[in-house]
């Protein structure tokens, strides 16, 4: 199947609208640098986000998630779990910034599909990021928590005729068709996934999908 086949986007906001990687990295930064030896940034974010699918459950919010992950992560690195530093680190990581493609890819693709952006955050926590990218009601689904998302994404995806717009692996139970977006960051790896398409960003999956109108059109 082509791009232009799918009639239903789903889009993983995180690493795919909004960054939170960079400021993930950059909260945990005095804690790296006071380890001799500090594992690489895609190694730290492999196992952040591991932890946040192992440690998380459906009542925590994300400040609550990301608190949880920070005390783990500094256990495990030999640190003292300080539970009031993860709650100012969870502070800094809660919403992220918004990639500058995010809001014209929005514009552009709800031109040509039935889109269904899936966010951990709660309403509220979405409103300031939204106000650029402009979703409409049914077009946004701001969960709450890790595992409200996950779980969202789990039963969307069910359908075959959806594509998935992620940065993360697709779910176990996907039967669409998987695009994985790589945003480049400095000295962090792509991880090896197996996906349909792969683009570096939004913008680029929009460069492929006009390419497809033309081959359409000719």
């Amino acid at each position: 199947m082509q791009l232009t086949d799918y009639s239903r986007l789903c889009i993983a906001a995180h690493g795919v609208l909004m960054d939170r990687d960079s400021t993930i990295l950059e909260g945990l930064s005095p804690l790296l640098r006071q380890m001799r030896d500090p594992p690489p940034p895609d190694r730290v974010l492999a196992d952040y986000f591991q932890a946040l699918h192992a440690l998380t459950d459906a009542d925590m919010n994300t400040v609550s998630a990301h608190c949880v992950v920070y005390c783990a992560l500094a256990g495990e690195w030999g640190f003292e779990s300080d539970w009031q530093a993860g709650i100012a680190f969870a502070g800094t990581v809660n919403a992220g910034t918004l990639y500058e493609d995010a809001p014209g890819a929005i514009h552009y693709l709800r031109k040509f599909y039935r889109l269904s952006v899936v966010s951990s955050l709660d309403e509220q926590e979405f409103v300031a990021l939204d106000r650029r990218i402009g979703l409409a009601t049914h077009e946004r689904l701001a969960t709450g928590s890790f595992v409200a998302a996950r779980a969202a994404l789990h039963e969307i995806v069910k359908d075959p005729e959806v594509l998935l717009v992620s940065a993360g692996p697709a779910p176990a139970s996907c039967g669409a068709n998987y695009c994985h977006i790589t945003r480049s960051r400095p000295g962090v790896v792509a991880s090896d996934v197996q996906a349909t398409w792969q683009f570096t960003s939004l913008s680029d999956f929009i460069g492929a999908h006009q390419l497809a109108l033309r081959r359409e059109i000719l």
